[in-house]
């Protein structure tokens, strides 16, 4: 019987192989490649068979962007035009993620490579820094964050990690500003890094799980903006919402989870994921509802699911955390510190 780590890289190998990719046969570590100048992801992407990563159908659709890794609703030209507070950022994010376990029951931590220095950067959204009128001069999103990304991070909503388990090129291809907004780094680096340990955990508990994310602004606070002379201005959000859900026995359950951000009385409960272990984190104070994210937003969830299937969902959305036990855990925090943005 082969052993599972000669199994996992098997996986990997066909995966690439079907997605047309060359997997590097090389001693020194991977490393995701510059976008050489290009408006277009640095690696072909395709959704694995199987996938869905909207499955229960989120509102509204936007600007859509669907790779192998999530699915992406973007502000449009429109949405700028009427002064939406959604400035250079997606408006959701969702994704399906699998259980990556070895047949010793233990998880097997997937192939990733070094991030890009540079983020990339997308036609699609080029009107942000073409023909305006607002004195926009720098192309890209990636320099907003420059001199601000000490205390707002590029943050991920499809986490690197995650996309990991499907393929490392996409993982490679969460570092894209359809997927990521200004987040708090301590946040990003501790409490919201936790969030995402657990979510992998989940996945390995119970098979599948679906992650849905996104900013959250209050209609009566101004929106603060990062971005230097020149650059796209990109909106900071007073809050964050994360949503996840699995399936057992047929039946979909959720959680929903809210972290306040864009406030100094909030910044100091947030602690690095490197300086605190796993289990010392109260994700149930995070808690919400489904309906309190919506109202919030303007945004549906589980659109696809029956009305009365949507109410039950919603009801026990606020509820804590499951249990899901440290052996299905292929991240903990309380480790080495990572200097990457999550």
């Amino acid at each position: 019987m082969m052993k599972t780590p000669f199994r996992a890289m098997l996986a990997a190998v066909l995966v690439a192989v079907s997605l047309g990719w060359a997997m590097p046969i090389q001693a020194q570590p991977l490393a995701c490649r510059g976008q050489g100048g290009s408006l277009a992801l640095p690696y072909d992407s395709a959704i694995p068979a199987g996938y869905d990563h909207d499955r229960f159908g989120t509102q509204p659709h936007s600007l859509m962007f669907r790779y192998g890794a999530f699915t992406s609703s973007f502000a449009t030209p429109e949405d700028i035009r009427n002064d939406s507070p959604y400035r250079g950022i997606p408006k959701w994010v969702s994704y399906e993620m699998r259980a990556l376990m070895g047949e010793d029951g233990r998880p097997i931590l997937p192939q990733g490579a070094k991030r890009p220095t540079k983020w990339y950067e997308l036609q699609e959204t080029s009107f942000l820094w073409t023909g305006t009128a607002d004195g926009v001069t720098r192309r890209g999103i990636d320099a907003s964050y420059r001199g601000f990304a000490a205390l707002w991070n590029r943050g991920h909503m499809a986490a690197r990690s995650h996309a990991n388990r499907i393929a490392w090129q996409e993982g490679c291809n969460t570092h894209v500003f359809i997927n990521a907004l200004p987040q708090f780094a301590d946040m990003n680096q501790g409490d919201w890094l936790a969030l995402e340990n657990y979510a992998g955990a989940l996945a390995n508990r119970h098979g599948r799980v679906w992650t849905m994310a996104g900013p959250v602004f209050e209609p009566d606070r101004e929106v603060d903006m990062i971005g230097g002379p020149g650059a796209v201005p990109v909106a900071i959000p007073h809050a964050l919402f994360k949503i996840l859900a699995i399936e057992i026995n047929g039946k979909v359950q959720a959680r929903a989870f809210l972290f306040p951000q864009a406030d100094e009385d909030h910044r100091g409960a947030y602690r690095k994921c490197a300086g605190t272990r796993q289990d010392k984190y109260d994700l149930g104070a995070y808690g919400t509802t489904i309906s309190a994210i919506e109202a919030a937003t303007g945004l549906r969830f589980f659109q696809n699911l029956p009305e009365s299937d949507r109410k039950t969902l919603d009801a026990q959305s606020g509820m804590a955390p499951w249990t899901v036990e440290n052996r299905f855990f292929d991240h903990l925090c309380g480790g080495r510190d990572n200097d990457e943005e999550s």
